[in-house]
């Protein structure tokens, strides 16, 4: 894929994943939950479709600590839900392989490092 077409489709991604979290005046708490639940989603389908990415389960459970919630409370929210749908549409459209190459970087904030490369 060409540089452009790379560029175009980490914004798209990261553009989308804004959009989940792009609430005014959240306490750190619903940030966290907000970020680690999109991240969750990305993180489910990288474990099942991304043999060379792995998940910090170390940092995963130390947010969902400061939250005092689960993985399965997140999994049942809106933020996984949204991001389920867009990694979903966007291996339709970009292929696996596109969406395996930039998830270890479309995740910021609380949720930086979810996913990592191998």
């Amino acid at each position: 894929m060409k540089p452009a077409a790379f560029h175009r489709f980490s914004l798209l991604l990261g553009a989308a994943l804004l959009c989940a979290t792009a609430h005014a005046d959240v306490t750190e708490a619903e940030a966290i939950e907000a970020q680690l639940g999109s991240a969750l989603a990305s993180a489910d389908f990288a474990a099942k479709n991304c043999p060379n990415l792995a998940i910090n389960d170390d940092k995963v459970q130390d947010l969902l600590k400061r939250i005092k919630k689960t993985a399965a409370d997140l999994r049942a929210g809106e933020d996984y839900d949204e991001q389920r749908t867009v990694v979903q549409q966007l291996d339709k459209q970009q292929g696996r392989a596109m969406i395996c190459m930039v998830l270890p970087s479309a995740h910021g904030g609380y949720a930086r490092g979810v996913i990592q490369k191998k």
